[in-house]
């Protein structure tokens, strides 16, 4: 390896000048080479690009929702869209809705969407009555998505509740435990709705418009339960997640019209203390 370079041929330079250029080709062979720092913060750059880069890689696939609560049409994108129209489809010509109730429902009427992996649930409230719905992709491509609808016509009941809270739809990923999500009405009394997790966590809800919907992507237990605030912050109903489904008290409007029988024998943890037994409690109001 050659490591000193002789100047060449001096010729008709001056003494001075050619003792000059020797002395700094000299000193420029033998000084160390220090890497540039305008290259240290460009490689720094291409790092943190890079890193960016790998970040906003999305995690699902583009035919996939993310983990979405959606209150109304206006909040759908694309793909939970898609979802909430294949709820619809087959409705109401399908053989399954053949001796039941059947009302218009269109795309419009959706109050509540929420999507959770391969798990799409949607409510639409209309004049008549609502409709919700439940629709599970298969988890390998071709496989026939799963599910099922709760349909019910109003009869009288659109302009009340069974107290502050009516639970329409509620779906988990096991039997009593798992990730779940739920959807329903609230009177013009509540201001908050929880899920508390059981294990001292808790989800709260979106309400809009006198509709609530609510996603846990943390797994919760079999205590789980549905908690309303007033405005105050004061508790004013609860509900176990996975406990019955309706009302055990019959609820009535302020004429003494029954509007919401009484469905099951166990007490009612949303009812008001100091009713005797077979009384109705007075329904709520519902004020989208």
């Amino acid at each position: 390896m050659i490591n000193l370079l002789e100047p060449p041929a001096e010729r008709d330079l001056p003494p001075a000048r050619a003792a000059r250029m020797r002395a700094r080709l000299r000193r420029e062979m033998a000084a160390p080479v220090r890497p540039r720092r305008a290259r240290r913060f460009a490689l720094a750059g291409v790092a943190t690009v890079a890193v960016a880069a790998v970040a906003a890689v999305p995690l699902l696939r583009p035919a996939e929702a993310p983990d979405t609560v959606a209150m109304g049409p206006g909040e759908l994108n694309r793909p939970l869209s898609r979802e909430v129209a294949a709820c619809l489809n087959g409705y109401p010509d399908g053989p399954m809705f053949r001796d039941g109730a059947r009302f218009p429902v269109t795309d419009d009427d959706l109050a509540v969407a929420v999507h959770h992996e391969r798990r799409t649930t949607a409510v639409f409230l209309t004049e008549e009555g609502y409709l919700a719905c439940e629709r599970t992709e298969g988890l390998l491509p071709g496989d026939e998505p799963t599910g099922g609808f709760s349909i019910q016509e109003w009869n009288g009941t659109r302009d009340w509740l069974p107290g502050p809270v009516q639970l329409l739809m509620r779906t988990s990923t096991e039997i009593d435990s798992g990730a779940v999500d739920a959807s329903g009405r609230v009177s013009p009394r509540v201001s908050r709705v929880e899920l508390e997790h059981g294990d001292g966590g808790t989800t709260r809800a979106r309400i809009v418009g006198g509709t609530f919907g609510l996603l846990s992507t943390t797994e919760v237990g079999p205590d789980a339960a549905l908690v309303a605030y007033d405005a105050r912050g004061t508790e004013i109903w609860r509900r176990p997640f996975f406990g019955a489904p309706g009302p055990s008290r019959c609820w009535a409007d302020p004429a003494g019209n029954v509007v919401y029988p009484a469905v099951d024998t166990a007490p009612d943890p949303g009812g008001s203390p100091g009713v005797p037994d077979g009384d109705c409690l007075p329904a709520q109001a519902w004020n989208p």
